[in-house]
């Protein structure tokens, strides 16, 4: 007897949670796959994964001077500002990059073995953010060379970096399913990441812009990620907007992520 259309939904989201909670219980082999990546790219170089660390710092140095002398700002206040967009930024871009590359980019494994589809987002998410902490470590470095302090607001990190990681994953996900079906996808995200790194206020302040333009500031999600982490390292508190908006998407974004892999987990494979 055939089974009903209700049936069938039921099963495949029965086999979408169960493919998350696989992922999850395998995590051994998402975190090995990631340094893996990690030591392949760095494979035989003097410094290794340190090369992210001083790649970054001299990045954000050198802009940091650039920048500050355009807007004559003091550097020891823009530059930790620009080194803690720049590391949240990275993980950010990184991550969207990433996405719609995902599963293509697995599709030998995901042919060959039968593990969890989402050990491949988690093995994407889980690489970026080791790249995340290594270029953390520089903006520390570089908050404590220009006499920056650890306040109570500080903390807050804790609390928001959980947020980051379920927009990074959710958003992954997301990306990953669009890209495993239409190819196009990759270098669109390519382009309106590009625009966005400059419409967002990272290499730039809000207050640097006429008040009639601040708006689109507001208006613009991806700045409101880059606040909830950039605010604590900077050793205050973000603002309740940069809150509300970090949260509300980590929320639509699971909700999307979960509809979708339900949907369409079992045509992936054949997508590739």
């Amino acid at each position: 007897m055939k089974p009903s259309a209700f049936e069938a939904r039921r099963r495949a989201v029965a086999h979408a949670h169960a493919d998350f909670v696989r992922g999850l219980v395998v995590w051994r082999l998402w975190l090995g796959l990631a340094t893996q990546d990690i030591r392949i790219r760095y494979k035989r170089t003097f410094l290794g994964p340190l090369w992210i660390t001083a790649s970054m710092t001299a990045t954000f140095v050198t802009m940091g001077m650039l920048f500050s002398a355009v807007y004559k700002t003091d550097v020891r206040v823009f530059l930790p500002y620009l080194a803690s967009g720049m590391v949240v930024w990275s993980f950010i871009s990184a991550v969207a990059i990433d996405g719609p590359q995902i599963f293509v980019d697995a599709q030998h494994l995901i042919h060959s073995l039968r593990i969890p589809l989402v050990v491949h987002v988690m093995r994407s998410v889980m690489r970026n953010g080791m790249i995340f902490l290594h270029n953390l470590v520089s903006a520390l470095i570089t908050f404590v060379v220009l006499g920056g302090s650890v306040t109570v607001d500080s903390l807050l990190l804790l609390a928001y970096l959980p947020v980051l990681v379920a927009i990074g994953f959710s958003g992954g996900l997301i990306l990953a399913i669009v890209g495993s079906r239409f190819r196009d996808l990759g270098p669109v995200i390519g382009m309106v990441t590009q625009m966005m790194f400059f419409m967002t206020p990272i290499m730039w302040r809000p207050e640097d812009i006429p008040d009639g333009s601040k708006w689109w500031v507001t208006a613009n999600p991806a700045y409101h990620l880059v606040e909830i982490v950039r605010a604590p390292l900077l050793g205050t508190a973000p603002a309740m907007i940069s809150v509300v908006v970090a949260v509300t998407s980590a929320v639509v974004l699971c909700l999307v992520a979960h509809g979708l892999f339900c949907l369409f987990r079992q045509r992936i494979s054949y997508w590739l």
